[in-house]
């Protein structure tokens, strides 16, 4: 990938080993794989059928774009399932003994998208992939492709579900909506958790999502509060000590777009989300921009609110 050019230069410096490394542009790719021909292959954007080779392995020319990086998923041990989403199909990969956490993912899956794509606005790619892998995350996002640890689908934890839907979200927050994951990263991420707090409300109602608006972001915020650890959401991965970046940004983030959303009304912040989204496709958003979204939809940039959660200002 080519490091972004921005006010700050070329942004070269390597990312702490908690968070996120891709900061990047949207670019257009081709991608041609030569693997053994028993590899199940899964990548971002979408590949041609193998052609075989005069040595017995396989080759696949797949292309992607406008998309920020691109990732591809080889294993001898796979089964897919599939469904139509809206003309979108997306596909559930998993290893062949793990078949009921392969559905599971797909159903997640399924409704994410079309709940994101009603609410943030339309996934433009033909393919969503999910795929089983033995990452030491709980998932990674990748345009057009998630990967899920392969932990989840033999124990089929409750926490599963949160995982894939979050993932899925990145596909609008990260993806299509670029930001600076290194400096900046509770653009993304933040509002990431809290898309999935809206997944839940909308699939399992207003009283589950309150009780995991308060066991996931409030009492891990309350406990950072009173162990004197509290901090600004909007600093750079760096600037947190491993234990700490994930509790402020990933639990506390989450709070300040659901003040947001409980000051100017459901009907405004879901605006605000959509112009947002609009405005920033394909592109790397700023703080600034967000502001810029909130003050066209409601004629006010609510600064208030942001200086308190996201730069900690009380």
């Amino acid at each position: 990938l080519i490091p972004v050019y921005d006010d700050e230069g070329w942004n070269v410096e390597l990312a702490p080993p908690y968070g996120d490394a891709v900061y990047s542009e949207t670019s257009f790719y081709t991608v041609r794989v030569t693997a053994p021909t028993r590899m199940t292959l899964t990548t971002s954007g979408t590949c041609t059928a193998p052609t075989l080779n005069p040595d017995g392995s396989s080759t696949w020319t797949c292309v992607a774009g406008p998309m920020r990086d691109f990732n591809a998923v080889l294993g001898p041990d796979y089964q897919v399932e599939s469904r139509l989403v809206e003309g979108i199909t997306v596909n559930s990969v998993f290893y062949s003994g793990h078949p009921q956490g392969g559905e599971r993912a797909l159903d997640w899956a399924a409704e994410a998208l079309h709940l994101f794509s009603t609410r943030f606005g339309p996934y433009p790619f033909a393919e969503l992939d999910v795929v089983e892998t033995p990452t030491r995350a709980g998932g990674i996002e990748y345009p057009g492709l998630v990967v899920i640890n392969d932990a989840y689908y033999e124990t089929l934890s409750e926490r599963m579900e949160w995982v894939v839907v979050h993932e899925v979200a990145h596909q609008w927050w990260y993806s299509l909506v670029g930001n600076d994951q290194v400096d900046e990263p509770w653009l993304d991420e933040a509002l990431t958790q809290y898309s999935t707090l809206v997944y839940f409300e909308d699939r399992y109602g207003t009283e589950v999502a309150a009780d995991l608006l308060e066991y996931v972001f409030q009492r891990p915020y309350e406990g950072l509060v009173e162990a004197g650890r509290d901090a600004p959401v909007g600093l750079p991965v760096a600037a947190y000590s491993e234990e700490d970046y994930g509790t402020v940004v990933y639990r506390k983030g989450p709070l300040y777009f659901h003040a947001l959303r409980q000051e100017v009304g459901d009907e405004d912040f879901w605006r605000i989300l959509r112009t947002y989204f609009v405005r920033n496709r394909y592109g790397i958003a700023t703080p600034k921009d967000w502001l810029a979204a909130v003050e066209l939809v409601t004629g006010d940039e609510h600064r208030t609110l942001y200086e308190q959660w996201i730069m900690g200002k009380k």
